[in-house]
């Protein structure tokens, strides 16, 4: 269903890794997709469980009410378009595609950063 749900039910139906205060979030994941990716962590397990992801029609439908949803509750923000990318590669091509993205859009906003 496409229902929400919360922080400690997500961490006991295996649905997220682990659980950090909401300051920590954007640092804690982007460390843990770049460990899996450079092969510090360990990935496999986690990032195949397709039984938790809808078929890809159905995915497509709920990222496109995503995306929408993000730009309605924040018209000028970015980056939930940007994550929901990173989402939508991993799902349509696989874990290491969307690792890949991940990884290159954080090498590109480092690089914005550090000009800024």
């Amino acid at each position: 269903t496409s229902k929400p749900v919360k922080g400690k039910d997500a961490f006991n139906l295996g649905l997220v890794d682990s659980l950090v205060s909401p300051d920590q979030l954007v640092n804690t994941a982007r460390q843990w997709a770049l460990d899996i990716l450079d092969r510090r962590r360990p990935w496999i397990a986690s990032l195949y469980k397709a039984d938790k992801i809808e078929p890809l029609g159905e995915a497509r439908q709920i990222l496109k009410f995503a995306r929408a949803q993000a730009r309605k509750q924040a018209p000028n923000l970015k980056h939930p378009q940007v994550c929901i990318d990173v989402i939508e590669a991993g799902i349509v091509s696989g874990p290491r595609a969307g690792l890949w993205k991940l990884k290159h859009l954080t090498y590109w906003y480092n690089q914005i950063l550090a000009k800024a």
